[in-house]
């Protein structure tokens, strides 16, 4: 990837492996560029290493975990910054045309460079999938944030319903 003349080259890959039984999945992925953050175009690089877990519990029932580390070097006021993810997914799949999943994630952003709040954000996120068409998708939703640091306007909880619809062509 290059933004421009001066920009670093940027490595985005991953590695599947998928299982002909097709219970099980692993997929490891990463961003691999300099590491450094740069001041004069004021942009981020960093390295992201990214691996995601899916195990077919039942016919109706997948989990799904995701784990990543992210850090970059010399950020304007911070230096080293890192940060990390923890996602865990359980989705019930109802019938063909809607499934239901929750979600709990741990992020911790440990010098505040990813969000501008340093601290551990975990959130339950609860929604659905409904597929009144194979290419039309309505995904509503409720999320509890929590971070003691008080991102949200002040407040260390925020609690937010949405929706959106995707158009799948």
């Amino acid at each position: 990837v290059f933004v421009d003349a001066a920009a670093n080259p940027t490595y985005i890959g991953s590695i599947k492996w998928a299982p002909k039984d097709g219970k099980a999945s692993a997929i490891f992925a990463v961003i691999l560029g300099n590491g450094q953050f740069d001041t004069s175009e004021n942009f981020h690089n960093p390295q992201i290493f990214d691996l995601v877990l899916t195990y077919k519990l039942s016919d109706k029932l997948t989990w799904t975990g995701e784990g990543l580390y992210g850090f970059t070097n010399d950020v304007p006021g911070i230096g080293y910054a890192n940060w990390y993810g923890i996602v865990n997914y359980l989705t019930y799949q109802v019938c063909d045309t809607l499934s239901a999943t929750t979600r709990v994630e741990f992020f911790d952003d440990i010098q505040g460079q990813r969000t501008g709040y340093a601290g551990l954000y975990s959130t339950v996120t609860t929604g659905f999938t409904y597929k009144p068409k194979p290419w039309l998708w309505i995904r509503p939703e409720v999320c509890y944030d929590h971070n003691d640091a008080r991102p949200f306007e002040g407040e260390s909880k925020l609690i937010t319903a949405a929706f959106d619809v995707l158009i799948r062509w």
